[in-house]
């Protein structure tokens, strides 16, 4: 009976080993391979660019298989009139079935960090990818972040400088128009705003794309120079997406003249009017520029006798590029008249002023 017992405990001892490997098996047995989609971790884009990721060529094969967007790591937040920013995730991140791309659009969305007056936009979005089969079945889930940086606008026309494009104007013409260049961003359903800076309140105005400088801005004398830096920015729902800065130089109106000029008077004398003989000859004084320092160089311009223009073909007139000093050489030529020469002054501004010289030649 003992031996009997025996075997019974250890057949029985045997069914469960068999059965615990066998259970062993069916837990480790491999699940199936999810597909790869190839993601890049993250994304960088400037606000106004798009973006192609193409997905590998083999899943191209899978007819079946379809794919999704899960934006559920990125804050949903209000932008107002009904509409979050989901709903801007899901305009500008779509699904190309045709290329088997996922196509990024950054200017239907906010630049990371942006703020509002009410809300800010994360400081990335989180996307993740969701690949389906028939029946509605998950075989790849792979996640990437997109980072957008605010985009780029630009002041037609300004010089470019060390730091910043910078502009001179006149005090008594700041009727000068900076006009805004979008540098190609949509700006339909956005606006150009100034950056507010403490001090610069009511220095200057932005129209739609034009920017006008108050005319009481800074000196109210009118004779420092003084400079100051406008920052315009673009709008759309609140959120800043595009910038530019650039730097205006206010300087004292200049004086251009043959002749004198008391700044501590104001006065003026004008001697652009001068008797000399005929085919004798002459060397003017230098034409006055002030402030001097902003003196850079001189050109001739035109040449007129008795209000008609004048062909110097034996080249007997110049001005002097360092001085402005007209000259006129010794020549049995030039028959009596009023000459009237103008030349240009381009200043270290980049700003041209012309002063006009009338030699009265008569024989005498």
């Amino acid at each position: 009976m003992k031996y009997i017992n025996t075997k019974i405990v250890l057949a029985g001892a045997l069914i469960l080993m068999l059965g615990a490997a066998s259970s062993c098996k069916k837990e480790t047995a491999p699940t199936p391979t999810e597909i790869s989609l190839s993601l890049p971790s993250q994304i960088s884009l400037r606000y106004g660019e798009t973006q192609e990721i193409k997905l590998p060529k083999d899943l191209s094969a899978n007819a079946g298989l379809t794919f999704s967007f899960d934006f559920s790591q990125i804050a949903d937040i209000n932008l107002g009139n009904g509409i979050k920013l989901s709903d801007k995730l899901n305009q500008a991140i779509k699904f190309d079935n045709e290329k088997q791309s996922i196509l990024i659009n950054s200017s239907l969305l906010y630049p990371n960090g942006a703020q509002s007056s009410s809300a800010r936009i994360p400081d990335d979005y989180k996307v993740t990818v969701i690949a389906k089969e028939s029946q509605d079945k998950v075989v790849g889930k792979e996640s990437f972040s997109i980072k957008i940086t605010a985009g780029s606008i630009a002041i037609k026309g300004l010089k470019n400088g060390n730091e910043l494009p910078y502009s001179y104007v006149l005090y008594g013409d700041q009727s000068t128009d900076f006009e805004i260049d979008p540098l190609g961003l949509p700006i339909t359903g956005a606006s150009f705003h100034l950056v507010k800076k403490d001090g610069q309140e009511n220095i200057a105005s932005i129209t739609g794309t034009h920017i006008n400088l108050a005319k009481d801005a800074e000196d109210p004398e009118k004779k420092a120079e003084k400079s100051f830096e406008l920052t315009p920015e673009l709008r759309k729902d609140g959120f800043p997406v595009a910038a530019t800065t650039f730097r205006v130089i206010l300087i004292p109106q200049i004086k251009f003249l043959f002749g004198q000029y008391y700044p501590d008077l104001n006065l003026t004398i004008d001697f652009s009017l001068i008797h000399i003989g005929l085919s004798n000859g002459y060397v003017s004084a230098a034409p006055t520029l002030y402030p001097e320092k902003y003196k850079s160089a001189f050109e001739l311009v035109s040449i007129q006798k008795d209000g008609l223009a004048f062909t110097d073909s034996e080249k007997l007139f110049s001005v002097n590029a360092q001085t402005g000093v007209v000259s006129v050489k010794k020549s049995d030529s030039l028959k009596a008249g009023n000459y009237k020469v103008t030349i240009k002054a381009v200043t270290t501004t980049g700003l041209g002023f012309t002063a006009s010289l009338t030699l009265a030649m008569s024989e005498g």
